[in-house]
Parts: C-alpha cells; structure tokens; sequence
C-alpha cells in the first residue's frame, strides 16, 4: 500500500513539472557595451572616433532590477527575482522564467539599486557588500561602476573611475529605463560606452567616486542611452 502511496506522489509530482515547463520559459537580457558601434572586451585598446583617443575598460559592473514586462502601458509581469549584479568579467547576461504565451511590447527595468532597498542597509546575496558594490549605510550603493585607461594606454597616466551611486534627496542616481520591444525571444541592449562618456573624458574629468549631481547626471546619460539591439 505504502509502494502504490509514494508511486501516486511520484507520478503527481511529475506532471506538476511537466505542466509547469510548458507554461514557462527562460528569458534572456543581454547588455553589450560598444566602442564605434561594436562590443569590446575587458582590457583591450580600441579606438574610438567619437574620443579621437584609445581606451580600455579595464572594469565594468552595475545593478538591473526592479524588471517589468508591459502590453500597451500596463504592467503584465513583474520579476519576483529582484536583484541582478551585472559584471563584465563574468557575464553581462541575466536571465528568468516568464508565462510561455505571454504578450509583451515594453520593458521597464531600473539601472541601480533603489532608494527603498537602499534604506535597509548592507544586504546579502548580489548586494553583499563583498560584491564590491557598498559604499556605507549613508551613501548606499554603487549603481553602476566602470574603470580604464585613455589616451597612452602603456602609460597609464589617465585613468578614469567612475563609480555612480547614491539615493538620498537630489543625489538619487537610480533610474528607470523605459524601451519599446518588439520581438519575445531573449532581447540584447546596447550601451555605446564613448558616446555615453564622451563629454565627460573629453572635459578630463576623469573621477566621480561619491553620490553628487555629476553622478546622477551622468546615470541619466546612461539609462538614456541604452538601446534594443
């Protein structure tokens, strides 16, 4: 009696997993950061024609959360996974489950971390604070962080950092992206890195390294750039 009890848990066990595969899918988003229009790698020189210089990205992280799928401006889904570090010398992929047949032709996802999260402190997970990615309770968390070197790469004399963050007040660096999308297959993102950061190397204005209006300015530059591949 006790075989035919667990065979009967088994078996519904089984078609609860078949019935929940064919009703999901994985969904994938891709970042692809660019210099002339095509991707780079860590730790290599490009030139680039919007700087009229070399450079190379030597780190390049930053947070996505807070992901929605829209159909004609209202919010069909909502990512219950929250959190994704994104880096560079690992992958610039993230990826989910959603409805199988769902319909979709917007997205929304916020680059950073927001100011709600941000009051809970140090936290764990992707915002571990070992993840290189915290600053202090009072300044919260790096949203997006990128490092490297222009002009004379062997000499390394003009190293830029620029880790954007902040969430208090008028130093609130999070953005909301918001895109149009048209396919429901996985979606990859362009980031035109020398476009997005052009003013700022070519004004040598080569660190920004605390919440200020520099860093929300340039996280808007950011968040406004990203484009659907």
């Amino acid at each position: 009696m006790m075989k035919r009890v667990l065979l009967l848990c088994c078996i519904i066990c089984a078609c609860r997993s078949m019935a929940i595969s064919q009703t999901i899918k994985p969904f994938q988003l891709s970042f692809l950061p660019m210099i002339n229009g095509s991707p780079i790698s860590l730790n290599q020189h490009y030139f680039s024609s919007e700087l009229n210089d070399s450079i190379s990205i030597s780190k390049l992280k930053f947070y996505i959360s807070n992901i929605s799928l829209l159909n004609n401006g209202k919010v069909i889904y909502q990512n219950s996974g929250g959190v994704y570090l994104l880096n560079a010398e690992d992958s610039l992929n993230l990826q989910f489950d959603i409805p199988q047949k769902l319909s979709f032709n917007r997205i929304q996802f916020g680059l950073g971390i927001d100011s709600i999260t941000n009051t809970y402190g140090a936290l764990d997970g992707a915002l571990d604070p070992l993840m290189g990615m915290y600053w202090t309770w009072q300044s919260g968390y790096i949203n997006f962080k990128m490092e490297g070197f222009i002009g004379d790469i062997s000499k390394e004399d003009k190293k830029f950092e620029y880790h954007l963050g902040g969430y208090a007040n008028q130093n609130n660096a999070y953005q909301l992206v918001d895109l149009p999308i048209q396919a429901h297959s996985d979606i990859q993102f362009q980031m035109p890195i020398d476009l997005i950061f052009k003013n700022m190397l070519l004004e040598k204005k080569y660190n920004i390294m605390s919440p200020s209006t520099s860093a929300v300015l340039l996280s808007k530059k950011i968040a406004q750039s990203i484009l659907v591949k």
